[in-house]
């Protein structure tokens, strides 16, 4: 017979408050990262920021030579 999982006691379960992505948003904002989508599915909130104008882009480096 198996046990039922069970999962660790210090698991708890967050949902971020209106007031927390507002503050992290205007937080954003204020360091001049654009956001590009905020998601918010159930519970949890996924900020995705974009690329500041300006910057270059990482290039593409495995750590390989070019021949």
């Amino acid at each position: 017979m198996t046990k039922a999982f069970r999962p660790p006691v210090d698991v708890k379960r967050l949902r971020a408050s209106q007031a927390a992505i507002r503050v992290t948003l205007r937080a954003l904002k204020e360091a001049g990262l654009p956001v590009d989508k905020v998601c918010v599915i159930g519970g949890q909130v996924e900020i995705h920021c974009g690329h500041l104008d300006g910057g270059t882009a990482v290039e593409k480096d495995e750590g390989l030579q070019q021949w």
